[in-house]
């Protein structure tokens, strides 16, 4: 009973401090600015790192001697329905047939159908390359851009959407269950198998993370309740308690960093991404990423994708309950995205967007200086910011 109780008294603890380190690292606090001599004293907030600077629009504006608009996309010439964005169609299992029965498996000629409208409506499939070139390294996408997103690795990927892939010119990638392809289960679903992948990636495929064994639901509770496993504390049965942050921590990275060792061995990847099980993350989870070199990461949530979007949304492509049209109609009708301009100027941001801190707009600020090129030097300690080279304005 004293053992339970200290445990409790612990967790909760350990709590109170994650809130406290999570507060300090989202709260405001003061910095200067110095442009040429100008002393600018201002707020500033630090939405993942020190490095990402995030100071009030209209210090910003002051500091750089532009206007600053951070606004929806305005109207776009007709057949284009976003630019600078790009649009994950997410897909599972494909079938020859149609199974009424299965409304979330896509029957075959349904995924022709949709490919097919893609090129007659003007979408733009682009490679993985492309997508992580856009993403990390400032590469563009052409208008109406699409990466297609394959879930779990089933057989049918390369028996029927491979075919269908080639004929249209396109390449998709898919996130596996890595333990499922080292160790397939003859009562499942087939999957795939490392031979096959080998050859789909010859022809411009890709293959990456759906982590190695946890795409499951995990016991979380005393009671049985469950939750998906990679982004809930398990329930240890013979300790009476849950897993702590440390625990849960080291048990995500060792399986991440099992699927990655496997996919490099096997396929010879040089690059990561991962889908994650369920759609399901918290920001330890996205830390032990980060630790991995695991830099683009996939969600399951309607909308399309800037720069700033690391942990990318996906649309649902597979379900059979949707025409064609009615699939491509999401994307064409997704929300305007946002777009930050300097001097009605638009800016392709890599990194923070722009986002509302108690009502007031807060803007990346270094990232605005790297694309205007301007000289910083930014002292941590002190919270001076030195800017150098300034054009004001230019």
């Amino acid at each position: 009973m004293h053992t339970k109780k200290y445990m409790i008294l612990l967790v909760i603890v350990l709590l109170i401090s994650l809130a406290a380190i999570f507060n300090n690292q989202h709260e405001s606090s003061a910095v200067t600015i110095d442009v040429n001599g100008q002393i600018i004293k201002t707020v500033a907030a630090y939405p993942g790192s020190p490095d990402e600077l995030m100071i009030p629009k209209a210090a910003a504006e002051q500091a750089l001697n532009m206007h600053i608009g951070w606004q929806k996309q305005g109207a776009l010439p007709k057949g284009i329905y976003y630019r600078d964005h790009v649009a994950v169609l997410m897909y599972h299992h494909l079938s020859e047939k149609p199974m009424p029965q299965f409304p979330w498996i896509l029957s075959a000629d349904r995924f022709d159908d949709q490919m097919n409208l893609l090129k007659q409506e003007g979408f733009h499939v682009i490679t993985m390359e492309q997508y992580r070139e856009f993403m990390l390294n400032g590469g563009t996408v052409p208008d109406n851009a699409v990466l297609l997103t394959f879930d779990d690795g089933y057989e049918s990927f390369y028996e029927l959407a491979f075919p269908i892939l080639k004929k249209y010119g396109y390449t998709a990638v898919n996130f596996v269950i890595v333990s499922t392809i080292d160790h397939p289960d003859p009562n499942s679903v087939p999957k795939l198998n490392w031979e096959q992948m080998r050859e789909m990636k010859r022809d411009g495929m890709g293959f990456y993370s759906h982590t190695y064994d946890l795409h499951h639901y995990g016991i979380v509770d005393a009671e049985g309740g469950e939750r998906p496993a990679a982004s809930a504390l398990l329930y240890i049965d013979d300790e009476n308690r849950n897993e702590m942050n440390t625990e849960y921590y080291s048990r995500v990275t060792r399986d991440l960093a099992k699927a990655e060792q496997r996919l490099k061995e096997e396929l010879g990847n040089t690059d990561s991404a991962i889908a994650f099980p369920y759609g399901s993350y918290n920001d330890r989870l996205l830390s032990a990423c980060d630790s991995l070199g695991i830099s683009l990461t996939f969600k399951i949530q309607d909308g399309i994708n800037a720069r700033t979007d690391r942990n990318a949304s996906r649309i649902n492509g597979g379900s059979q309950s949707l025409t064609a049209v009615q699939t491509l109609e999401q994307v064409k009708h997704i929300d305007s995205p946002m777009e930050l301009t300097l001097n009605n100027q638009r800016v392709a941001l890599i990194g923070s967007a722009p986002e509302m801190r108690k009502g007031t707009l807060m803007v990346p600020f270094i990232q605005l200086c790297k694309d205007l090129h301007i000289d910083l030097n930014y002292d941590q300690k002190s919270r001076i910011v030195k800017l150098m080279n300034t054009t004001g304005g230019s």
